[in-house]
């Protein structure tokens, strides 16, 4: 018995580790965040109120350009993408980052739903008044990991409000997210005790993991309805998000086609390490 809990008291040490170092390359700070364009002009942040979110968010570029809505992963905030919003090149694009709805400042009202259809149902109706006040402008957006995962369920949603994606590093395929060991350890107790009391994030951000395969399952018949451009950017060494998602959406998305681009030595975060791709790929995509 002794042995046994010493096990268990080793791996939730390792889980917690991991978490922390994770966490660490991950942005989902609560605190106020400056960000300053190349001439001076410091970025405008903003709370909108939705039906069950108050929805927080980063603004820069031209508020009558092409909106550009950067949607992050799991965990994280607006911050992940704030480098990106006054980059010289988008310039003349509206662009926004957001804190997905229950995570940084972005407060839901009652408990926290982790499935992509709460997520969509959040998101949808703000996308689409974003896109009706503009109707003559194209609203395309960028989304990394849990975010790019999501991103499809949105145009497949609300198919009049996304004009065009780009993903990055997103999962799609139900058979290659499945919960990992470690994600079916941290959702029950005692190591779902021990995580929520570490860090309310990483245990929101189980829960999102552990409602994935569910979720994508469901809108395997909706891939077919997506008529958008849509560029995938995929590393091949990703540890998280396995690169067969990529070759999934090339094979659900053949109709469009897909543009698929896989990095080859690239892991999971491709923000700066490739940001000169990313970058021409959201210029393509305007």
């Amino acid at each position: 018995m002794k042995l046994r809990i010493k096990s268990l008291l080793s791996i939730t040490a390792a889980i917690l580790t991991t978490a922390i170092i994770v966490s660490s390359c991950i942005s989902f700070e609560l605190d106020p965040i400056t960000v300053i364009d190349s001439n001076g002009k410091p970025a405008i942040e903003q709370t909108v109120q939705l039906d069950q979110t108050a929805l927080h968010y980063l603004e820069s570029g031209n508020s009558a350009g092409t909106a550009l809505v950067f949607i992050h992963g799991t965990p994280g905030s607006m911050g992940f993408f704030s480098g990106y919003i006054t980059d010289p090149r988008l310039a003349q694009t509206r662009n926004i980052t957001i804190d997905r709805p229950g995570w940084g400042r972005s407060i839901v009202n009652g408990p926290f739903d982790p499935t992509l259809t709460f997520q969509s149902s959040a998101l949808g109706n703000w996308l689409c008044d974003i896109k009706q006040a503009s109707p003559n402008n194209k609203l395309v957006v960028v989304a990394h990991s849990y975010g790019a995962t999501l991103t499809p369920k949105l145009a497949m949603d609300h198919p009049q409000c996304v004009s065009a994606a780009l993903l990055l590093a997103g999962g799609a395929d139900p058979k290659l997210t499945a919960p990992r060991w470690y994600n079916n350890l941290t959702h029950y107790p005692p190591v779902s005790w021990l995580a929520g009391l570490f860090s309310m994030g990483l245990k929101r951000s189980n829960n999102e993991m552990m409602t994935v395969k569910t979720e994508l399952e469901k809108i395997q018949l909706d891939w077919q309805k997506l008529k958008l451009p849509i560029t995938v950017i995929q590393g091949e060494e990703d540890g998280l998000v396995h690169p067969g998602n990529a070759d999934f959406i090339e094979t659900q998305l053949a109709h469009i086609p897909a543009k698929i681009i896989r990095v080859e030595g690239a892991g999971h975060v491709l923000r700066e390490s490739h940001r000169d791709l990313i970058m021409g790929e959201i210029l393509n995509l305007l």
